[in-house]
């Protein structure tokens, strides 16, 4: 799937639209690092990313879309003045606010929590902001990380 990325503008945004299908998070994946070459993400902020997308993406790939079939878009900026780098992805799939899901509760051994919540859980963590809303028909989540 991959080999074929636009690089990205370093003063600005670029977006991506996937099929929503796990198999597609490669070439997301390789986009992202491509970006994150470009912009120069130190390692740690760079593997913070792909773990944060790897996360959302999968969830939409995996509940999204119940028969199969959709795209998930991402678009990526990066304010230079903020020193901030954006990602957002939207879907037309289900609505769901994945905020709204309870956190899980950490001190009960991980055998014995219940199945959930920690992808998102752990995505918050990882990032600095986390927004959702729901506009024209899709679901749209917003994470932000800020680069020191």
């Amino acid at each position: 799937m991959g080999g074929n990325i636009r690089k990205f503008q370093f003063c600005g945004k670029d977006t991506l639209q996937l099929p929503a299908k796990r198999e597609a998070f490669a070439t997301l994946k390789e986009w992202l690092i491509s970006i994150a070459e470009e912009v120069s993400l130190p390692e740690k902020t760079r593997k913070q990313l792909l773990i944060a997308a790897d996360e959302i993406f999968t969830n939409i790939a995996s509940y999204g879309f119940p028969s199969g079939n959709g795209t998930a878009g991402v678009a990526v900026e990066f304010d230079m003045q903020k020193r901030e780098l954006v990602l957002t992805f939207s879907d037309a799939g289900v609505p769901y606010n994945p905020l709204e899901a309870p956190s899980p509760d950490t001190s009960v051994p991980l055998a014995e929590r219940k199945t959930g919540g920690l992808g998102i859980f752990m995505v918050r963590r990882l990032m600095d902001s986390v927004e959702y809303r729901r506009e024209d028909g899709r679901n749209v989540l917003v994470l932000k990380k800020r680069l020191d």
